[in-house]
């Protein structure tokens, strides 16, 4: 039998895991690169197969250690998503010049997965506070990383960009807890002989 809270519990891990990873692979790997102008993908291009693109793997496969716990299905179905996507962009990088196909395929794929987290996050009742402030930080972090890329030739994209990521791997944390929370604890095991 699936034991589910173990499994959220190595959700949350993997969300801090995911934390550690992400800030190892923003040491610049060229000192020219810039943490303002510069998304986290472009940093992964430079470190590739690096702790940026091992730090997006660990997060799709965290949110798919709460799926067993989450009985809901359209939290269920968007943490499926997010997991596939964050996944699919690890494995498809990005390109530094004009995009070719992989790097469109990197491009929506981001874009599927920093949507697919915060709608799971607020689908998944009870909402708390904690959930729906962090939620509301990553939508507002989107919107800003989304004007920046149509309508400011990518001023501080970068920027936009990692605050949502922390805004991300802090909503799946969240989650993490609660579902761990939710999951009944297993009974201990009986160490009194029936003679």
């Amino acid at each position: 039998m699936i034991d589910r809270r173990m499994l959220a519990g190595t959700g949350l891990a993997g969300s801090v895991l995911t934390a550690l990873l992400a800030a190892i692979g923003q040491v610049d790997p060229d000192p020219q690169l810039s943490h303002v102008s510069l998304t986290v993908s472009d940093f992964a291009v430079h470190d590739r197969g690096g702790a940026t693109d091992a730090a997006m793997v660990v997060f799709g496969l965290s949110a798919w250690c709460l799926l067993p716990a989450v009985r809901a299905t359209a939290p269920r179905i968007l943490l499926a998503l997010f997991g596939a996507a964050m996944t699919v962009a690890a494995l498809a990088p990005t390109d530094l010049g004009p995009l070719t196909t992989t790097g469109y395929l990197h491009r929506y794929a981001s874009m599927l997965a920093f949507a697919a987290l915060p709608l799971a996050a607020v689908t998944l009742r009870p909402v708390s506070r904690a959930v729906r402030w962090t939620a509301a930080a990553a939508a507002g972090s989107a919107v800003l990383m989304l004007a920046s890329a149509t309508l400011a030739d990518r001023f501080l994209i970068g920027a936009a960009e990692r605050y949502l990521l922390l805004a991300e791997v802090l909503l799946l944390g969240l989650l993490a807890v609660r579902v761990r929370r939710d999951c009944p604890a297993r009974p201990a095991r009986s160490t009194v002989s029936h003679a």
